[in-house]
């Protein structure tokens, strides 16, 4: 598989002024949306996300608002790993627009009361010059885009759309491609280990304290 990250993309120097950036979700074990902040809805309007402002959006499934079932999938695995465990989880994404490539950080953290707060972090943004073709989502779109690094699915390869001479598609299918998906199936695994790990740890301490008495 020739999927290159954006980092090794031919891209222009980083924008001189990055904004700082960060948008909030609240979730429950069902992945109804509780609340959200930060940047939120600058964002929603910024990318003509209209239908994703705060106030109609609340008391919805997070997951109605994802276009595909594997990207809503992944995200619902995420989440119930980071409530079972009780561990924070971190992964990197990209969100980019046809003149900018964004590269982001998800945080998902455990509350109380079965809840979990999602976390978007703006961390870097490069312009692209000329822009990319502006796309769409499209169901029946024979292009396949990777809802989480942004690569395009290119005659069984997934490539970094800003690679020289790559012409984006105008409608896109949104899914993971195999490498995301298995840089998430890491990121659960960590969870699980280390919840193990700990539990060891508590137990053999137990055992050691139990014998110095």
């Amino acid at each position: 598989m020739a999927l290159l990250c954006w980092k090794c993309s031919v891209l222009p120097d980083r924008t001189a002024s990055l904004k700082f950036f960060q948008s909030f979700c609240v979730v429950d074990s069902s992945l109804r949306i509780l609340w959200v902040g930060g940047d939120w809805d600058d964002f929603a309007r910024s990318n003509g996300g209209v239908s994703a402002l705060s106030n109609t959006i609340l008391s919805t499934r997070l997951t109605a608002h994802i276009a595909d079932r594997a990207t809503a999938d992944r995200v619902s695995q995420m989440v119930q790993a980071v409530l079972e465990t009780r561990r924070p989880l971190h992964l990197d994404y990209r969100c980019d627009a046809p003149h900018q490539v964004r590269r982001f950080r998800l945080t998902i953290q455990p509350m109380k009361h079965g809840r979990a707060v999602m976390v978007h972090q703006l961390l870097d943004a490069v312009q692209v010059d000329p822009p990319m073709v502006a796309w769409r989502y499209d169901p029946l779109a024979r292009s396949q885009k990777c809802s989480v690094c942004g690569a395009v699915l290119v005659d069984q390869t997934w490539l970094d759309p800003t690679l020289p001479e790559f012409e984006h598609p105008s409608r896109v299918g949104y899914t993971t491609c195999p490498t995301c998906d298995a840089r998430i199936a890491a990121a659960l695994r960590e969870l699980v280990e280390t919840v193990a790990e700990t539990e060891f740890a508590e137990v053999v301490a137990l055992q050691d304290r139990d014998q110095t008495r």
